[in-house]
């Protein structure tokens, strides 16, 4: 469930760096079918944002947005007075959150809720919405409140003015971004700070399962230079490594009950790109990391690279976006076998903890932003 920001920082840090390279045995992994979900006829681009364990899928298009639902889209309308709309995540009661906007105004985020068929305004103002669980809680993050819960009519700000609540479990856990520099932990009232990967300044959470472990990415500055993590409480933050060695980044979106994680790892920082160059969707289950490229069934790819991998339901079937044909476009994963094969060979880096000093600015970037994330569709 959903959807991720970043941010700049000026860092000083000291720090020792142990590589350890270890190969693994062959393990049964899932093999998927691809599903291309299209776009809205005039429409760029797709790509998806959220997905329930039903298989329905929230889908973001150019300026427009819909759900996927038993084989069919659906177009999910404005609020009135509104022309564009992004989605960010869905629950189990096929319900949907997001924001709408005018494109002659973009000053202000309309929040929503769409239930039903029916896009109904959220009461908060300048506010967007990223994430819902299945007792129709919602989180996200405001001008006015920061972080904040969405709660039977009640809205409560869970954070200063420069945090940003990212998604919530359906015990009311709450993750996100604490102060726009580290990845935050929000239960029963109190908030507890994550802390960042080794030697490294920023961190933000973006999705956690009932279990309560959590994922997000930690770095220097961002998804520009940062790492996919997985976090517990009784591990603490656990980097999840990049695809490649060649790889700048990586960043974890999702993750479902099994602890299954999806998300990308690349070069590319144009996370948009149509080519589908320098950017890689994965999956990391049993403590392996998986190019989802090399996941798809003989003959199911429907000539798909898949770039990203943003939400994981917790029957295994993944949503995010890929290149076919020179079109970035929404894809549903679907699991259609189990075979044995040889995991890949995996490097991970042990830093020695240094002293980290940071200065931190606005939200720098985010995929899913305020007005920016419906004027980046382009």
């Amino acid at each position: 469930m959903h959807l991720l920001k970043w941010k700049s920082c000026i860092t000083a840090i000291t720090l020792t760096a142990i590589s350890l390279t270890a190969s693994k045995s062959a393990l049964a992994i899932s093999l998927y079918s691809v599903t291309d979900l299209g776009s809205l006829t005039g429409e760029a681009y797709s790509y998806a944002t959220g997905i329930n364990d039903s298989g329905e899928v929230a889908i973001n298009s150019l300026s427009r947005s819909f759900l996927y639902s038993n084989g069919s889209l659906q177009e999910i309308s404005p609020l009135p007075g509104d022309n564009q709309l992004a989605v960010s995540s869905i629950n189990n009661l096929g319900q949907v959150v997001g924001n709408s906007a005018n494109s002659n105004n973009f000053t202000t985020n309309n929040p929503f809720l769409y239930s039903n068929g029916i896009t109904q305004p959220l009461p908060i103002q300048n506010a967007i919405p990223y994430a819902i669980n299945d007792r129709t809680q919602i989180v996200g993050g405001a001008g006015e409140l920061g972080a904040f819960l969405y709660s039977n009519g009640a809205v409560t700000s869970i954070g200063s003015l420069d945090s940003v609540a990212y998604s919530l479990n359906n015990l009311g856990q709450i993750v996100g971004v604490l102060n726009s520099s580290t990845a935050f932990l929000y239960e029963n009232g109190q908030t507890t700070n994550l802390g960042t990967l080794p030697n490294y300044a920023y961190s933000a959470a973006f999705d956690i399962n009932d279990s309560g472990q959590v994922v997000g990415n930690s770095g220097l500055t961002g998804i520009d230079d940062g790492r996919a993590f997985l976090y517990s409480s009784s591990t603490g933050l656990q980097d999840l490594g990049r695809l490649r060695p060649t790889d700048l980044f990586s960043f974890a979106g999702g993750i479902n009950n099994l602890g299954q994680v999806v998300g990308f790892s690349g070069t590319n920082y144009n996370f948009f790109a149509p080519d589908g160059n320098g950017l890689r969707a994965f999956l990391y289950s049993d403590n392996t990391l998986y190019d989802l490229n090399d996941l798809i069934a003989p003959g199911s790819d429907a000539g798909f690279t898949l770039t990203a991998a943003y939400a994981i339901n917790n029957n295994g079937q993944i949503a995010g976006r890929g290149a076919v044909n020179g079109e970035l476009r929404a894809f549903l994963l679907t699991p259609v076998s189990s075979v044995s094969v040889p995991e890949p060979t995996s490097s991970v880096s042990i830093l020695s903890f240094g002293v980290v000093v940071t200065l931190f600015a606005a939200l720098k970037r985010k995929l899913y932003s305020s007005s920016a994330a419906i004027q980046q569709r382009s």
